[in-house]
């Protein structure tokens, strides 16, 4: 004779796990926020060292085209911002069970497809305001301090917002791919 209890707490553990799949399933397929008649380029960025040949291509560009309610600055300050966080605490955090399930499930599946995908124009929670009117040399000159503030750390990292406890490497690839995401749609000319 089977036990009651034992097949009514295998039916809650699934019927958890299906909803927490299809739930992830849907959060990624929402995270997309392509901009409208803006063309993707392809960037795919797993290092810092791809990240730093992108900016002196953007630096030596003669035109670059925006998207978004951003200005190109204040997307490489926007970017800068996410990895100082890293270093010193992100000033909202999603709850600890939303980074151990769907946050791992989507930084898990980035990872894998090498490619992030997010809403270009959402701010980190309870970020700063991005500054208008920086100059984009002194925007990438920013960019770059924080991604050597990042390589020259030695401590630990704080939990990123959504994914909660990242090894340094992951948190590169995580920024990485951050910065993919919204140089892909920066026209250069």
């Amino acid at each position: 004779m089977s036990d009651p209890n034992f097949s009514r707490k295998k039916f809650i553990q699934k019927a958890v796990a299906v909803g927490i799949l299809t739930s992830s399933a849907s959060v990624l397929r929402s995270c997309s926020n392509a901009p409208a008649g803006v063309k993707e380029r392809g960037l795919q960025f797993s290092n810092f060292s791809e990240v730093n040949t992108e900016l002196e291509k953007i630096l030596n560009s003669k035109t670059i085209v925006p998207y978004g309610e951003w200005s190109p600055s204040q997307i490489l300050l926007h970017c800068a911002q996410s990895i100082y966080y890293s270093i010193k605490g992100y000033p909202e955090n999603k709850s600890e069970v939303f980074q151990n399930t769907l946050g791992k499930i989507a930084f898990w599946n980035f990872s894998r497809k090498g490619k992030m995908s997010h809403d270009l124009n959402a701010p980190i929670p309870g970020a700063d305001i991005l500054q208008s009117g920086v100059s984009l040399s002194d925007s990438i000159l920013e960019l770059k301090k924080a991604i050597s503030a990042f390589s020259n750390y030695t401590g630990e990292f704080a939990p990123h917002f959504a994914y909660g406890k990242l090894t340094k490497q992951e948190y590169e690839l995580a920024h990485a791919m951050h910065i993919a995401n919204h140089l892909d749609y920066i026209n250069l000319g």
